[in-house]
């Protein structure tokens, strides 16, 4: 829009500038800026001061807020004509909630100044921002009533996350992750953790074929004859009921199944109850991961034969970073590659990513939607999330795992004519790049010894100069990544190391976090080096440092449980309301039906617990260095 299509549009389309004076509102227009915002990128952000009222001119936002679990909640739906920051910039209150895009959109963005001069002193126009002030307490005085029982609660629970799965019923759940020569599987009852069981069997297809199997009961440890996923499951199945060492006794006693899938696109955003129309999509998600959704397809086929009464989940790899912001999704290709082809950052380990990320705020008893982090995953797979108040907005895997670090053997960020000039050089066909790229690069490649960090870190030791190249060269790379999240948050509140090489390294974390020490990372060298295959959450930096470094270790397969347990829930809400519509007039008088509504919807107690201006002021420019005594740190409001 131009600004005389913009003066039109706000005359016509908005309430508060009808029968508004033109001269006074073509000052306002000319003042003002147009912004644009894509999908899931924020126009207003958690704890900013309110400096600007935005008018939606095209597209559709949200207001959300991240509660104390790491859920999104919907509290507010913005379309065309439709205000936001009014709140803030009367009350002086910092915003308390996210106002992201939904689709493309198009905001006009009047800075205060204008704001208190120009609106402020047109009655009819204080007379509509105090009216929708009025009505917006009101919509959210349910939430905000619960919000002193939210902050008791969350300060007296001893599992504010939800870790320790619990269910209205026991559930019997078996977590698959099914690989191309691999099958991982953990067990979880609900009703009795003590007798969870995990398992593995390694070399699926080959000679050679291993599995260990372990539950409180006993252990297994066997060789197997060579066989496919069929038998591979059927070994599973065996050490799962076996008399002596089993946890259940029929296939019928599983409740549930929930699947690793590594690529949901962008189609699956939350995890998701399988059907036949899922089992389709990850099929065309292939495209994007043809080495890990036919093969996890496979597992979740097994599943469905082996267990028809179970419901099954597919928990998705690449949804926890499903927030990421346009602007750090998209490549720098022609946009019809992404609009037609879907190329883009998609990012994987989410379910490691968010569990550490949880823990961390359990374990530091702060709110997960008031922290910035940065999570460094690092293993024979390697990734770095930046999350910033309970969402990811930037992740350093791209549209394939091979983005972003150098790994174990994949060869992480290249200049793209390296693969080019590669090809025409060495005359290689792409099925030899991609087995470079992914199996004989990184830090097998640069070592020329083992992709293994133990055995790089011992010979580099004794002298071995490709493994200290690959050594330095690893440490430098997750360094820079975390410099860089620490800017694209604008300060940091916790860092954390998981994954084998993040749990079990002390001298990477040591010569990652080397010179960060004007970022507020340092860490204590000897609880470093103590810290060195943690069980427990352990605090490795200074004590007077003000960001704090923790080692996690990664739960992956409980994340995935906790997940399905969520989802099968929602399902259950789902179930509900579908047979109140279909009930012409008495829900809302039946007391059982009330009651059970009741439990299964989000509590209040469920919101953030400080009492919120929910709509408020875009940010209008990039931050720099804030003034809370953290270096780079942007101002925050802090829940106590």
């Amino acid at each position: 829009m131009n600004k005389i299509e913009t003066i039109d549009f706000l005359k016509n389309n908005v309430p508060l500038f009808q029968g508004f004076p033109e001269a006074r509102l073509q000052e306002l227009v000319a003042g003002s800026r147009l912004a644009s915002y894509e999908p899931n990128e924020s126009a207003i952000r958690f704890g900013e001061e309110g400096r600007f009222l935005g008018v939606i001119l095209e597209g559709e936002s949200e207001a959300s807020v991240t509660d104390d679990r790491g859920e999104k909640h919907r509290v507010g739906f913005l379309k065309k004509g439709d205000v936001f920051g009014e709140m803030s910039l009367m009350t002086g209150d910092k915003t308390m909630a996210d106002v992201i895009g939904i689709t493309s959109c198009q905001v006009l963005l009047i800075p205060s100044s204008l704001f208190s001069t120009i609106l402020i002193t047109h009655p009819p126009a204080v007379k509509y921002l105090s009216k929708t002030i009025s009505e917006r307490i009101k919509q959210f005085a349910l939430e905000n009533t619960g919000q002193d029982l939210a902050a008791s609660a969350f300060r007296a629970s001893e599992d504010p996350y939800g870790f320790k799965l619990k269910s209205d019923e026991p559930m019997k759940i078996l977590v698959v992750n099914c690989g191309s020569s691999s099958l991982k599987y953990n067990f979880f009852d609900t009703g009795n953790e003590k007798i969870n069981a995990r398992g593995m069997i390694e070399k699926i297809g080959e000679e050679g074929t291993r599995h260990a199997y372990r539950s409180a009961r006993g252990e297994i440890s066997q060789d197997l004859p060579k066989g496919g996923h069929a038998e591979a499951f059927a070994a599973m199945m065996a050490a799962l009921q076996e008399p002596a060492r089993g946890v259940i006794s029929s296939p019928d006693e599983i409740t549930a199944v929930g699947h690793r899938v590594a690529h949901g696109g962008d189609i699956f955003t939350h995890p998701t109850i399988i059907t036949d129309k899922v089992i389709e999509e990850i099929q065309g998600l292939s495209r994007l991961a043809p080495l890990h959704n036919p093969v996890n397809l496979v597992g979740i086929r097994e599943a469905l034969r082996l267990f028809p009464r179970a419901s099954q989940v597919a928990v998705f790899d690449t949804s926890f970073h499903q927030t990421l912001p346009a602007y750090a999704y998209l490549y720098g290709l022609p946009y019809e590659y992404y609009k037609r082809n879907r190329i883009r950052r998609y990012g994987f380990h989410g379910m490691s990513h968010a569990y550490v990320a949880l823990k961390a705020a359990e374990h530091l008893k702060r709110r997960f939607n008031e922290l910035e982090i940065v999570t460094c995953h690092l293993g024979s797979g390697a990734s770095i999330c930046a999350v910033d108040h309970g969402r990811s907005i930037d992740t350093s895997m791209g549209l394939t795992p091979t983005e972003g670090l150098i790994m174990g053997t994949r060869s992480g960020n290249l200049d793209p004519s390296v693969v080019t000039h590669l090809i025409r050089t060495e005359r290689l066909d792409p099925d030899t790049m991609d087995r470079i790229l992914n199996r004989e690069s990184g830090l097998k490649g640069i070592s020329g010894i083992s992709n293994d960090m133990r055995e790089i870190e011992k010979a580099a030791q004794e002298g071995n100069h490709r493994a200290l190249l690959a050594f330095k060269t690893f440490c430098y790379q997750v360094r820079k990544y975390i410099g860089a999240y620490v800017a694209a948050i604008g300060g940091l509140d916790v860092l954390v190391f998981t994954g084998g090489i993040g749990q079990g390294s002390a001298g990477v974390r040591s010569l990652a976090c080397q010179g960060l020490g004007y970022m507020g990372i340092r860490i204590e060298e000897k609880k470093n080096q103590e810290a060195r295959g943690a069980e427990n959450v352990i605090d490795i930096s200074v004590p007077e440092a003000p960001v704090r470094v923790l080692v996690i270790p990664t739960d992956e397969e409980r994340m995935i449980a906790r997940e399905t347990i969520r989802t099968l829930g929602q399902r259950h809400v789902t179930r509900i309301i579908s047979t109140q519509k279909s009930t012409p007039t008495k829900p809302s008088s039946d007391p059982d039906t009330s009651s059970r509504l009741i439990k299964s919807f989000p509590s209040p107690a469920s919101f953030p617990a400080k009492k919120r201006s929910t709509w408020s002021a875009p940010r209008a420019e990039w931050k720099g260095s804030g003034s809370s005594g953290r270096p780079g740190r942007k101002p925050r409001s802090r829940s106590p």
